[in-house]
């Protein structure tokens, strides 16, 4: 039987900060997402890691996607892609990687994916684009050189396994749980009820969140903060714990305000902000 993600399970794992705590205390994340099409995604994810608590996020994309967005997001630095040299040098002094918010799904970033699992020595984490690349050689997954977050719907996990949406629909917990061996991965099993499931057998079942967050963008949010989290020191579980219970419950207090209809990723954020103060951080 899975567990249930309770509030004092995560404010267990989250602590407050050191007074003498300074930005290199909580980790260097770099952010290989968006293009021309989905540069929204590229802001959400970053958006996401920051609110996290990461130290410095780094956005590493095409100059197209930093000139739409550097001007909204101050703390970021900008990375201009393509320069494969600069990318992996990043990757490898990182702390956590987030790739494949806002990436297309091609050859191309098959490749970045593959040598970001090589080049990684923190934790990774893989979504959209980056996952539904590898399709077709999912058992690239197991070449990561880190720790190994992946966050799939239930779409994607079938791509993946090579198996169809139905048959994930029809058992979520044993398919997030065979996945997770499969690849050595945390493995996040987006849906009503996401699920986390680990190598060794454990399964995470989150008790937050609501439909106003079935709209672009939220899983962007969702991914970058899993990634904060993990660059501000968490471990790779914890982190997705964090990530998932934290965006779910966030999303609840932004339904009490603005409503199931009227609420965006973005809107969430500010919720997580109170959520911190009211648990002391």
């Amino acid at each position: 039987m899975p567990v249930s993600i309770c509030n004092e399970m995560i404010f267990s794992i989250l602590r407050p900060r050191a007074p003498e705590s300074h930005k290199g205390c909580f980790g260097k994340l770099l952010a290989v997402c968006g293009c021309e099409a989905y540069r929204g995604a590229a802001a959400l994810s970053v958006l996401g890691a920051l609110r996290a608590g990461a130290g410095v996020v780094t956005l590493a994309a095409p100059e197209t996607v930093i000139q739409s967005i550097a001007s909204r997001i101050l703390e970021s630095t900008f990375l201009v892609l393509p320069d494969d040299e600069a990318l992996l040098s990043a990757a490898a002094k990182s702390s956590a990687c987030l790739a494949g918010c806002g990436l297309p799904d091609n050859d191309s970033t098959a490749r970045l994916t593959e040598k970001l699992l090589c080049t990684v020595h923190g934790t990774l984490v893989l979504d959209a684009g980056a996952l539904g690349s590898i399709a077709e050689q999912p058992e690239l997954l197991c070449t990561a050189n880190g720790s190994l977050i992946i966050t799939p719907h239930p779409g994607e996990l079938a791509r993946l396994a090579h198996t169809d949406r139905k048959q994930i629909l029809a058992d979520p917990a044993k398919a997030a749980l065979t996945c997770a061996k499969r690849w050595n991965a945390i493995t996040v099993l987006k849906g009503h009820r996401t699920l986390v499931a680990c190598p060794d057998g454990r399964l995470f079942r989150n008790t937050t969140g609501n439909a106003g967050l079935a709209r672009g963008g939220s899983g962007d949010v969702l991914a970058g903060m899993i990634a904060g989290y993990a660059c501000a020191g968490l471990s790779a579980l914890d982190a997705a714990l964090c990530g998932v219970y934290l965006h779910g419950l966030a999303a609840d207090r932004c339904c009490a305000r603005l409503s199931q209809q009227g609420m965006l990723p973005e809107d969430i954020l500010s919720d997580l902000c109170r959520i911190y103060l009211e648990n002391g951080l």
